[in-house]
């Protein structure tokens, strides 16, 4: 017999990979800056990056998530080509009229989301940054529609890591205005050349009722998400532009890596979501929804184990993660970081069952529990910050994001539980079964931590060793999911 690992498990590992590849490249990227600019250049850097991850959703009108699918879901090329077709057009257009309003109304732009009108400077090389991201999320959502994997992941991996490290290493006496145009002149170009790859696609004829048809599809499932795209937005976003207009630049920073570290944390099972949104719908075109549900019950309960890890060892030692990545200048951030890392358990849920719950309905169910959870967000920071002042802004908003994302996390199990359903005490039971044997090995961690931080490698060796020890308790106790592994990716094919 001959063993050969699946498809499916190729995929997901090798976006894995990419993803791994961009958490470095997160750290690499504010550690360069923070030596370059210090803290007000960090603070700077991320409150453009937050802006951005505010806007472009809206400017991609849903399209993120309706491309793929429909691309997946393509009968022919002619269909395909007509989604890529129109999907683009409309963004490209819809952007293009953006840009030039927030030029011709610089002050006006920098004062409601930069803070104040001194960083009217900012808007032009902010446009770039923006139109090259746009451009890369169209490029990238029709190679994911397609599952070519390797191509898209590759184009994460020079765009989103790579572009900006090199720009930060290679380019001398650079200004902080000067790098963010840099960015993203250089996305665009590379976005650009990656496109002429499905050229004859967007340029080919295709009839006009194939047009429309296309056109309403995409709207009909895209529009209703534009909502849900701006309140995902918005939770990881607003909070810096809040505190813009109520703190510091150093503490816009503050907030706004600790929010970035957690969407970099979450990506972890961003893969996931990357191949299940396209693979997920075309299960779901062939009826194959016994086989969704199965997997989907190993796949909640790895989640519910692992993350639970996770979430301790991060606020355990993010004290030393905060000295050892941005400097011992960052030490007002650890509270910060800590609150929001208290959320991750809940942002891991919503990050997996967000494109299941996208691929699996027609109806905008994650844009409910993110409008939800957006209103609760801005109802706690109403509270935090008007009504209990003696919090300091960013720690009030932090509360409110956590909060927000405790509560999108318990909505997301709720909606996905009612279309695939489980007995709760069996999913309560993988959450037990963590925290007990967490909180052993938390302690553990705290007694170890005066030795630890004594060299930043020891702290990654033994984060290596507890994590095993964890994996090995869970399999020694026959835990399902983990135990399913092996059978999942290996598959026996007959020797010759």
């Amino acid at each position: 017999m001959k063993f050969k690992i699946r498809p499916f498990f190729k995929d997901v590992s090798f976006t894995f990979i990419t993803q791994g590849i961009v958490l470095i490249a997160f750290f690499i990227i504010y550690r360069l800056i923070a030596k370059k600019f210090g803290p007000e250049g960090v603070g700077e850097y991320s409150l453009v990056k937050k802006v951005i991850g505010f806007l472009q959703p809206i400017l991609f009108l849903g399209l993120g998530i309706g491309l793929p699918r429909y691309i997946a879901m393509s009968q022919n090329k002619e269909q395909r080509s007509s989604y890529i077709k129109i999907g683009g057009s409309v963004v490209a257009v819809f952007t293009f009229v953006f840009l030039i309003f927030i030029n011709l109304s610089k002050d006006y732009f920098a004062k409601i989301f930069f803070g104040t009108i001194n960083y009217r400077n900012l808007v032009l090389p902010f446009s770039f940054f923006l139109a090259g991201l746009i451009l890369h999320s169209l490029v990238y959502s029709y190679f994911r529609g397609r599952l070519f994997v390797k191509t898209f992941n590759s184009l994460q991996i020079i765009n989103i890591a790579f572009v900006p490290i090199v720009i930060l290493i290679f380019v001398r006496n650079i200004t902080f205005e000067k790098l963010i145009t840099l960015i993203g002149i250089t996305t665009i170009v590379i976005s650009f050349i990656t496109s002429l790859f499905f050229i004859k696609e967007i340029f080919g004829f295709i009839e006009k009722t194939q047009i429309r048809k296309s056109l309403k599809e995409l709207l009909i499932y895209s529009l209703p998400r534009v909502t849900g795209s701006f309140a995902h937005a918005a939770l990881l976003s607003v909070g810096p532009i809040f505190a813009a207009h109520l703190a510091t630049i150093q503490e816009v920073g503050y907030l706004s890596v600790s929010q970035g570290l957690l969407g970099s944390v979450g990506a972890m099972v961003t893969p996931l979501g990357i191949i299940l949104l396209p693979k997920v719908s075309n299960l779901m075109s062939k009826k194959r929804e016994e086989e969704i549900k199965e997997n989907l019950n190993f796949l909640i309960s790895a989640i519910f184990q692992l993350s639970i890890f996770i979430s301790l060892q991060l606020i355990i030692f993010t004290d030393i993660i905060i000295k050892y990545w941005l400097g011992p200048d960052f030490k007002d951030a650890v509270i910060i970081m800590q609150v929001i890392f208290s959320s991750l358990f809940f942002y891991l849920l919503y990050g997996t069952t967000e494109s299941i719950l996208d691929a699996t309905k027609v109806e905008p169910i994650n844009t409910i529990n993110l409008v939800i959870s957006l209103g609760v967000f801005l109802f706690v920071s109403m509270v935090l910050l008007f009504l209990i002042k003696s919090l300091p802004p960013v720690i009030g908003l932090s509360l409110a994001l956590t909060t927000s994302i405790w509560c999108l996390g318990i909505l997301s199990y709720i909606s996905i539980r009612k279309i695939y359903s489980e007995k709760f005490s069996k999913d309560l039971k993988y959450i037990l079964i963590a925290l007990f044997i967490n909180v052993v090995l938390g302690k553990l961690t705290i007694l170890m931590k005066p030795f630890l931080i004594l060299n930043f490698y020891y702290l990654i060796i033994y984060e290596v060793i507890i994590a095993g020890i964890y994996l090995s308790i869970l399999w020694i106790i026959k835990t399902d999911w983990l135990r399913q592994i092996p059978l999942k990716i290996i598959t026996k094919k007959a020797g010759r």
